[in-house]
């Protein structure tokens, strides 16, 4: 009997790893830098646009590397339209976050993002000069 308490104890830990697409969202929009653009887009736009996370793979995950991955994309929401900021993948188990970089065909850890792409001065750069129907274009 006592090899069966390693299956017991494992399965829980497997459990607690996994996120669903609802915490994949709530994953995203926490981060510093959606939380900046949400504001921004609110602000910019007197409330007539709101940054919103919108959902790519309607028929389930993405396999990277051997791991399943929630494609999410950040987007400025109006009643005109949505326009796509950024894309994530969330894995559905873990907390590894990736930004998928379509310019150049790979995915970036959240650390490589921030260092090449200066996500929070797309916002720095357009804060009082333009509202968000002219906010820079996506990357």
């Amino acid at each position: 009997m006592a090899p069966a308490a390693p299956k017991a104890t494992a399965a829980p830990k497997a459990a607690q790893a996994a996120r669903t697409k609802a915490q994949a969202i709530d994953a995203l929009m926490a981060l510093p830098e959606l939380k900046a653009w949400s504001a921004h887009i609110d602000k910019s736009s007197g409330g007539k646009a709101r940054g919103a996370v919108l959902d790519d793979e309607q028929e389930g995950t993405k396999l990277i590397g051997g791991k399943h991955y929630w494609s999410l994309s950040f987007v400025e929401n109006s009643d005109e339209a949505a326009h796509r900021w950024e894309t994530f993948l969330v894995a559905t188990s873990g907390d590894e976050i990736l930004v998928d970089d379509t310019n150049d065909d790979r995915q970036l850890s959240l650390a490589q993002w921030r260092a090449e792409k200066r996500p929070l001065e797309r916002i720095a750069k357009a804060a009082g000069s333009a509202p968000a129907a002219a906010a820079p274009p996506p990357q």
